[in-house]
C-alpha cells in the first residue's frame, strides 16, 4: 500500500518539528520525534555514532554553546520502503551563535509507530565542496571555517572514540604533546601519561585485556573555567562488564584543548567503582 497524503504530511511535519524543537532547547520534546534505539550518525561531523535517545541528549548537552541556534532543513524527499517504513532525504542549514553557516544532508529512516511516524536512523553529512566534489575532514572543516572545536565538542568525540574503542579516533584528538594524568591511582597504574603515542598505547591496551565495554556517557555538570579552553566535567560512563554486568562509573574530567586538540585531561577515575565492575579489589 502506497502512502497516504496523511503519511506525507505526518512526516513532513516531524522532520521540520524536531529543528524546531531542538532550537528552542525543548530536548525531550525532540527526542519524543525519535523511537528509544534509534542510530544517530555524527560521525561526519567528529562526534562518532550515538546510540539511543539518552545518548543524544547527553551529547547535546556537552556542545552547550556549540550547538547551533538554528537547525532549517528544506528538500524533503520521500520514499517508501514498505508499509511500516519510509526514507527520507533533507537538507540542513545550521546557523551558529556567532552567524557562521554549515551545509548538512540527513540520511533518515523512519518507522510507523503505534503511536504515529519516528525517526529510528539518522546519518548526518557535511557538505564542504561545490558540484559533488571531494569533501574534507573534520580536521580540514576546522581549517576552511577557521573554528578549531572547542572543549565542549572534542569533550563528546572523546567520548565517542572511548565507546567505540577507536585507537585512530583517539589519536586524532590528541596534540602530539599531550598530557593525560590520574591523580587518583594505584600500584600497577600509571599516574600520568606524556605524549600521543604513550596515551593511546595504553587506551588500547586496556581496552583488548579490560572486561568493559562503555555503552554511552551521562552528563551530569559541565563547568566553565576562567580558561575558555578548559571545562570540568562531572560524568557517568554506562556500559556493561564481562564479569559483572551492568555498570555505571562516576568521574571527574578537567579538560584542556588547543587548536581543536586535547593538550591535557586530569581524569579523576572512581577507583572503587571501576574495581567494582571488573570484579576485583581495589
Amino acid at each position: 500500500m502506497a502512502l497516504s497524503a496523511q503519511d506525507r504530511i505526518d512526516i513532513n511535519d516531524l522532520i521540520n518539528l524536531h529543528g524546531h524543537l531542538t532550537d528552542a532547547g525543548k530536548l525531550e520534546d525532540a527526542l519524543e520525534l525519535l523511537t528509544p534505539d534509534i542510530t544517530y550518525d555524527v560521525d561526519d561531523l567528529g562526534l562518532g555514532s550515538l546510540r539511543g535517545t539518552e545518548a543524544i541528549r547527553d551529547a547535546a548537552l556537552a556542545l552547550g554553546d556549540a550547538n547551533p541556534v538554528g537547525h532549517h532543513v528544506t528538500n524533503i524527499v520521500i520514499t517508501q520502503v514498505d508499509d511500516h517504513s519510509a526514507r527520507v532525504r533533507s537538507k540542513g542549514i545550521g546557523i551558529m551563535a556567532d552567524g557562521t553557516a554549515g551545509s548538512v544532508v540527513y540520511d533518515d529512516v523512519l518507522t510507523r509507530r503505534p503511536d504515529g511516524w519516528k525517526i529510528s536512523y539518522r546519518k548526518v553529512t557535511a557538505r564542504r565542496a561545490a558540484l559533488g566534489g571531494q569533501e574534507a575532514g573534520p580536521r580540514e572543516v576546522a581549517a576552511l571555517d577557521g573554528r578549531a572545536a572547542g572543549p565542549r565538542e572534542v569533550l563528546e568525540r572523546w567520548r565517542q572514540a572511548a565507546i567505540s574503542q577507536s585507537a585512530d579516533g583517539m589519536s586524532r584528538l590528541y596534540a602530539v604533546d599531550a598530557v593525560h594524568e590520574f591523580p587518583f591511582t594505584a600500584p600497577g597504574l600509571p599516574s600520568r601519561l606524556e605524549g600521543r603515542e604513550e596515551i593511546v598505547n595504553w587506551m588500547a591496551a586496556g581496552w583488548k585485556a579490560g572486561p568493559l565495554k562503555y555503552e554511552r556517557y551521562r552528563t551530569l555538570a559541565v563547568h566553565d573555567t576562567g580558561d575558555p579552553k578548559t571545562i570540568i566535567v562531572e560524568q557517568e560512563a554506562l556500559g556493561t562488564s564481562a564479569s559483572t554486568g551492568e555498570f555505571a562509573l562516576p568521574n571527574i574530567v578537567v579538560l584542556t584543548v588547543r587548536d581543536g586538540q586535547i593538550v591535557r585531561l586530569r581524569d579523576y577515575v572512581n577507583l572503587p567503582a571501576a574495581a567494582a565492575a571488573m570484579g576485583r579489589d581495589v
